[in-house]
């Protein structure tokens, strides 16, 4: 019966690993076009108030560093999406180790993230 079991989910991951593969592979993409588009924007918002007075340019590369924190934000989150389905193709206990041990630091880094756009008093935008 055992050998039976083990046939059944060799036979369910080799079915579900390419799958999952590619779908690992679109979030991973999505997540850098996230990022990539985000970086951009801050960018061209940055070169519209480079003419600015000192005082008004503080307050709004103030504004565009958040935006940019929450394209961030967004980006991690696809990442742990990603990593989460990633242990299901990890075989290995310590490669699940250590897969549990990047989930972890992404989520701290996002949590961060979120409490730093908290304390600058800016809500996510719907």
């Amino acid at each position: 019966m055992e050998v039976e079991i083990q046939t059944l989910t060799e036979i369910i991951e080799r079915f579900l690993d390419p799958y999952l593969s590619i779908l690992i592979l679109i979030i991973d993409i999505l997540a850098g076009v996230v990022i990539g588009i985000s970086a951009i924007l801050a960018f061209i918002s940055y070169l519209k108030i480079i003419r600015k007075r000192t005082h008004e340019q503080i307050n709004q590369q103030e504004s565009i560093r958040l935006r940019l924190a929450r394209g961030m934000l967004f980006a991690l989150d696809f990442e742990i999406g990603a990593d989460i389905l990633k242990t299901v193709l990890v075989p290995s206990p310590t490669d699940l180790a250590i897969l549990s041990v990047v989930v972890a630091i992404r989520i701290i880094l996002s949590w961060s993230l979120s409490k730093e756009i908290e304390r600058h008093g800016i809500k996510k935008e719907d």
